[in-house]
């Protein structure tokens, strides 16, 4: 899997940090706390994130968590893995606390708490299985379950049913895509995205919206408890930085498809990017945030 820059993640962050379901987070971080306080040796929360990226995830929950904690957080593309030196380092500035490097990660000491993040290169498509969940208190991940098949996602459940853990999912795509004034080529252009987002994401045929709903089903077979929350971007008039992309996608997407006539999609562009210009465009994207929590949890 690749095409996920350092800057697109930037831009696309402020839209995901308003779409997470805080109950949720709140939960998994209520969960694995409860975990730590059984255990008969205190020790800091480890928490291993899948497809990472630049680490927004961390970002996002360590302060959420609180408690002192250890993240590996995986990924497979290096420029990503760079990134997250440099995002997090910077982030934890800005709060005011203390950044050291520890050689193969940062750690971050808060004043009431010390976070530990580790990088980790590795092909998830291919070595799944070699993560190994028996010390960890929790699994996390980001805009990835949309991407992979249902044959990688029951090779997940099943490693979560083996070493029960808490998982949090968040911002998967649930197919809800709106574009403000309505057009009458919306629903041909958005069919056009919904079969791209089914092609090989390099974990084969990738399930697409409906990703969650088919990994709910597997973990509730497996005896979690699973909660489905809605996360979704709301990209108003006045942000043309994460509309055009947007827009521009879908142009390019749908014009690959064959499914949609070029005049159509010309048309189409031609109206969006009208109203971009005139601050008129907005546009709603469905997510979906998952957690599950084992049995007794």
């Amino acid at each position: 899997m690749s095409g996920f820059s350092p800057d697109w993640l930037r831009t696309r962050e402020p839209f995901d940090l308003a779409a997470r379901d805080g109950r949720l987070a709140s939960r998994f971080a209520h969960c694995t706390s409860a975990s730590l306080a059984a255990a008969a040796a205190r020790r800091p929360a480890h928490i291993i994130d899948l497809a990472a990226g630049a680490g927004a995830n961390f970002r996002v929950l360590a302060p959420v968590l609180k408690q002192d904690q250890t993240w590996l957080l995986v990924d497979h593309d290096p420029r990503l893995l760079a990134a997250q030196q440099t995002e997090i380092a910077a982030w934890a500035l800005a709060h005011g606390w203390r950044v050291t490097d520890v050689g193969d990660g940062l750690r971050i000491d808060t004043g009431t708490a010390c976070w530990q993040v580790q990088g980790m290169q590795l092909d998830l498509a291919a070595g799944l299985e070699t993560l190994d969940l028996r010390a960890t208190d929790g699994v996390v991940t980001t805009a990835f379950l949309d991407l992979v098949s249902a044959a990688w996602l029951e090779r997940l459940s099943g490693l979560l049913a083996r070493n029960p853990r808490p998982l949090l999912a968040t911002l998967s795509v649930d197919g809800h895509r709106q574009w403000r004034p309505a057009h009458p080529a919306d629903a041909e252009v958005l069919a056009a995205f919904q079969h791209h987002q089914g092609g090989d994401k390099g974990f084969g045929s990738a399930l697409g919206h409906t990703a969650p709903a088919h990994l709910a089903a597997l973990l509730r077979d497996a005896g979690f408890a699973v909660s489905l929350a809605p996360s979704n971007w709301h990209i108003g008039p006045g942000h043309p930085g994460m509309l055009q992309p947007m827009l521009t996608e879908a142009g390019a997407v749908a014009r690959a498809s064959q499914a949609v006539t070029g005049s159509t999609i010309t048309d189409w562009l031609a109206c969006r990017s009208a109203q971009l210009a005139a601050g008129q465009l907005s546009l709603e994207i469905g997510h979906q945030d998952l957690l599950a929590l084992p049995p007794g949890r």
